[in-house]
């Protein structure tokens, strides 16, 4: 009789299955293990961008609103390098300035790049964000422009030009303060100063003034304080320790009434005037004491602005830029009038390299996140906000 051998078959089959599922309970394992791995990567990359964003609005919004200036190319600089200084999963994250000086108001190069700068109408809900509005803390829109194309210390009365482009009816500007850096000038005869023995003047040329009367003070035929003839008058401030009649800081006092805006170029109000500026040049600065070291080392304007129906003053600060070019030209802004509180979207989409997707050389997921920063001009710092409606002209 023949004896079946079936035994050892069965066993192969039997190996043969457990091979077969194990193969199939690992691939399902593993595949399990992967996706919960890039789940926690794009779980941990989606905070560490929205943190990263947040970073980069709230340092940019502070930059912005706290220098006072229309212009944003530096605090976009500054928003690319706290973007940059949080890294994600550790990289940097693709994130630029989006900047293109000859956009106006803002200097948004497109309305969704990393940056956009505009406006908020206000902090209490509903909040719009306008990239269209132009943020600033005064409670008017003026421009002081310096054009000095060559060093100098001489007094020339048309040098310098103040221009109060926009402000309520009832807003009138008190005084304007102009101030000499001292960052990093260590010996006091090489600060900076305006010389308080050359006195100031203001241009009473056809053409350089509107709005303003430009006489000297008829019994002293100069413009220092008191001027009991002209709406304008100077004293000087801050003086250099042991250098007399130099002093850090001349101011602008206005007669009452005298100073306001039309809100119409035409007509509004403006004036030139010269005062003698020393000592922006080496050793202190590396510039050549022309209206382009104004911008470069960081002169600041601040002006004091009076409401004569709620009889308050409030203040603005910002610092001179050089408007590019060398030729001897800087700017000082102040906006705020017809616009609103300075804010700054922070937004980009970033690649997730998580553990698995690493080992076959490619990215499957993104992550995106947008953050909106304002500057809080009484309190002086930036906070993030929840906007309800945006605005892109």
């Amino acid at each position: 009789m023949q004896q079946l051998q079936t035994h050892p078959q069965t066993r192969r089959n039997r190996r043969g299955i457990a091979v077969l599922w194990l193969i199939l309970w690992g691939s399902m394992f593993l595949t399990f293990f992967c996706v919960t791995l890039e789940f926690a990567s794009l779980w941990q990359a989606q905070i560490e961008l929205n943190n990263t964003m947040d970073a980069a609005a709230l340092a940019a919004a502070r930059e912005w609103g706290a220098s006072g200036s229309a212009t944003t190319e530096v605090a976009r600089d500054v928003g690319v390098a706290y973007a940059n200084a949080n890294p994600v999963l550790g990289a940097t994250v693709p994130f630029a300035t989006n900047y293109n000086a000859g956009n106006t108001p803002n200097q948004n190069a497109s309305n969704n790049g990393n940056l956009v700068f505009g406006a908020l109408d206000s902090t209490v809900s509903p909040i719009t964000f306008s990239s269209g509005a132009q943020g600033g803390c005064a409670a008017g829109d003026v421009t002081i422009t310096i054009t000095k194309p060559s060093a100098g210390a001489d007094v020339t009365s048309d040098e310098i030009e103040v221009i109060f482009n926009d402000g309520a009816a009832n807003l009138e500007i008190q005084s304007i303060e102009l101030t000499l850096p001292t960052a990093a000038v260590g010996n006091a005869s090489q600060l900076p100063f305006f010389d308080a023995t050359k006195n100031p003047a203001v241009s009473q040329t056809a053409g350089d003034f509107q709005g303003l009367n430009v006489l000297p003070d008829g019994m002293s035929g100069n413009w220092n304080c008191p001027n009991g003839t002209g709406d304008i008058c100077f004293e000087f401030d801050n003086l250099v320790a042991g250098q007399p009649g130099r002093y850090q800081t001349v101011r602008m006092n206005f007669a009452p009434g005298s100073f306001t805006s039309t809100g119409v170029p035409a007509t509004t109000d403006y004036f030139h005037f010269g005062v003698s500026t020393n000592n922006l040049n080496p050793p202190a600065f590396p510039g050549n004491n022309d209206g382009d070291a104004w911008g470069d080392d960081g002169v600041s304007a601040t002006i004091t602005f009076y409401n004569s129906v709620t009889m308050t003053t409030t203040t603005a600060t910002s610092v001179f830029t050089n408007t590019g070019g060398n030729d001897g030209v800087s700017q000082a802004f102040f906006t705020g009038a017809g616009g609103g509180l300075p804010a700054v979207i922070a937004q980009t989409t970033a690649p997730v390299q998580g553990f698995c997707s690493s080992l076959f050389g490619v990215s499957f997921f993104n992550v995106s996140a947008s953050s909106t920063a304002y500057y809080d001009c009484s309190a002086g710092q930036s906070a993030l906000v929840h906007v309800t409606n945006y605005v892109f002209p």
